[in-house]
């Protein structure tokens, strides 16, 4: 018999590095039994509370064994629905364009029907990818075609793979499990704040890749589309950069944000609308000051790196952080020539002794302009960033407290930037209206976390947060306004994140497979 046992409260800072390797002695502790009488027991869930004294760990387990009745309730076994599968597929040889969550999940679930999806990026296999950000870090020579924006695993594959998501869809576990059997950790299936860290997503994007040809698939890389094809308001295909024109029944665009101007093409021929988006600053502290911010205390062997979610409401403008990285690095995630444009991402050791985040605002359209302006702001923030990063992809920075000053200061060149830090204004390369919110918000966090100030600096400028422009589409089919074309992801502001991007994905794929037959 399997039961369920909940509400187990473990004292984190008691237990060994390696506490979740013997589950069943957790259990038959808590339980008052001998180890024999727990026959198996699986971790569910875990999460951390750190919200008073020192940091407890709170479980749910699967247990079975001699388990006594009081303290446990029977085990009701249930699967994660799965994706929608027709008993025949009647579509061949859709079209994706994009390798991110989005496009690759979506070509995953094409696959497994039998539709045998074509899939198109402009970047590189991640191989060769990861080799030409190697490259860009060491030699500073950008390959605009293939870089920490854009090649196959999307932004997502150079971040922290945070698989933490706010979308109740059923198909997050499926991505999850998915993602396991490609290489990611099997813990994210159970924590509350998995994540992969980008050593392991560069692997589960490639074992995708596989999975995806050995199901038929075919994968065209280092092919940048540029446009659609359109007979009648009907899409028929779409064009490269070097006039080649890919035909097929139905076209699914999930080009991340790394397809800006892919997208500014396509709204000329598709239903759109302007949005609320967030541009931000990334700021960099000791991990250190992290942990006994969170733990109360030195961080416990039994514990990662500590992460926080700081939101301030003090000014009109709240300012939230975004991203986080603990023990992570700060990168420069450009994919165009003389701009830099700051982002965040960590291994899953988290062990830089650093941690990061954004600390983002929101703007509203009616605010910003028309998307001209607001093109035209985001490429000059990012060439404002490349100048006074010193013409090199180094990154701008400046102390917090220089920022609050409007002063130059960096008093620590110390930095997990891999292509290091100058010292630089950021308050004179931002918004006034960014500027006087994130004034306000470093002044509430350091009450909340004293060293905020002191010990923050701030680098670069995050521009590539969110798009401001969502593409329509119909709630039911969820085609956009031109029939045969979808659209999915981030950079049709249609989700965010990778594993909403990857149920956007699924959603897509599976209207896709209903309309084909």
């Amino acid at each position: 018999m399997a039961y369920l046992l909940k509400d187990i409260v473990l004292d984190a800072a008691r237990l060994p590095e390696n506490w979740m390797d013997d589950p069943a002695a957790i259990a038959a502790e808590k339980l008052a039994l001998t180890p024999a009488a727990v026959t198996a027991a699986e971790i569910l869930s875990a999460s951390i509370d750190s919200r008073r004294g020192t940091p407890k760990l709170l479980l749910t387990m699967r247990v079975e064994g001699a388990v006594p009745e009081t303290p446990a309730e029977e085990f009701a076994a249930f699967a994660a629905p799965l994706p929608f599968f027709p008993d025949k597929c009647s579509l061949k040889h859709p079209i994706i364009v994009g390798t991110g969550p989005a496009g690759i999940f979506a070509a995953l679930v094409l696959a497994q029907a039998g539709a045998e999806p074509v899939i198109i990026d402009r970047g590189e296999p991640v191989e060769k990818r990861v080799e030409s950000c190697r490259k860009f870090i060491a030699e500073r020579r950008l390959n605009t075609g293939s870089n920490l924006l854009i090649g196959e695993g999307g932004a997502g594959t150079f971040s922290d793979g945070k698989l933490y998501t706010g979308t109740k869809d059923f198909r997050a576990a499926w991505v999850k499990k998915i993602m396991v059997e490609c290489g990611a950790p099997p813990e994210i299936l159970w924590q509350k704040r998995p994540h992969a860290g980008s050593d392991h997503l560069a692997v589960i994007a490639g074992k995708l890749r596989e999975k995806i040809e050995s199901l038929g698939g075919r994968f065209i890389f280092n092919t940048e589309i540029t446009g659609i094809e359109t007979v009648n308001s009907i899409c028929t295909g779409v064009k490269s950069v070097s006039g080649e024109i890919f035909s097929a029944p139905q076209i699914l665009l999930a080009p991340g944000l790394g397809g800006r101007y892919l997208v500014r093409n396509i709204l000329k021929q598709v239903d759109w609308l302007l949005k609320p988006f967030q541009i931000g600053c990334r700021i960099e502290h000791p991990q250190e000051l992290v942990d006994k911010a969170m733990y109360h205390m030195p961080r416990p062997a039994a514990l990662g790196a500590a992460e926080y979610h700081l939101v301030s409401r003090k000014y009109s403008r709240h300012i939230a952080s975004f991203c986080m990285c603990p023990g992570g690095e700060v990168v420069n995630a450009t994919a165009w020539e003389n701009r830099s444009i700051s982002n965040g991402m960590s291994l899953f050791a988290r062990s830089s002794g650093f941690a990061n985040s954004c600390l983002i605002a929101t703007f509203s359209p009616e605010e910003s302009g028309t998307l001209a302006d607001i093109d035209r702001m985001y490429e000059d923030i990012e060439k404002r960033c490349f100048i006074m990063g010193g013409g090199n992809y180094s990154l701008p920075a400046q102390d917090a407290a220089a920022f609050l000053r409007r002063e130059v200061g960096l008093s620590n060149r110390k930095t997990s930037a891999a292509m290091g830090i100058v010292p630089g204004r950021i308050d004179q390369i931002i918004p006034e209206e960014l500027y006087n919110a994130l004034s306000s918000a470093l002044k509430d966090f350091d009450r909340r976390m004293p060293g905020f100030i002191r010990q923050g600096k701030f680098i670069g400028v995050e521009s590539c947060v969110s798009s401001p422009v969502r593409i329509v589409r119909d709630r039911e089919n969820f085609t956009t306004s031109l029939t045969n074309l979808y659209c999915a992801g981030e950079g049709c502001g249609l989700a965010g994140g990778i594993i909403s991007a990857a149920c956007d994905g699924i959603q897509c794929a599976e209207k896709m497979l209903a309309a084909g037959n």
